[in-house]
């Protein structure tokens, strides 16, 4: 089964044996729109949100990495992390390399070895 953000913040919160209603009171929202979206009814709320669930459930830099990710893909519109927006659109470079990857249409395998690069630095 696919992991969704509801799903991944559920099982965090229920790791650090933290009721939904104590962490729903924690992060600012009641406890039906914090078991709305354990349960897959609603999408990610705002970023603000986000940011207080990563921060109460002491997520290590990968797993709010994964949060983001999830958050983004629970959206119905096309999103993106918002850690990974704010950092293409405040690098340049980024941004560019992006653009021009997209004109050339770079493969998988392609890809594979920029990642391959930039993991050896």
């Amino acid at each position: 089964m696919k992991e969704t953000f509801g799903g991944f913040v559920k099982q965090k919160r229920i790791v650090k044996n933290i009721s939904l209603r104590t962490f729903a009171d924690v992060i600012g929202v009641s406890p039906e729109y914090l078991s709305k979206i354990e349960n897959n009814l609603r999408t990610a709320p705002k970023d603000i949100v986000i940011e207080k669930i990563a921060n109460k459930l002491s997520l290590c830099n990968e797993e709010k990495e994964i949060l983001l990710d999830l958050a983004a893909k629970s959206k119905s519109n096309l999103s993106l992390a918002s850690d990974l927006m704010i950092y293409i659109n405040e690098n340049e470079m980024v941004h560019k390399t992006l653009r021009i990857a997209k004109r050339k249409s770079l493969s998988n395998e392609e890809w594979q070895e920029i990642f391959n690069l930039i993991s050896k630095k």
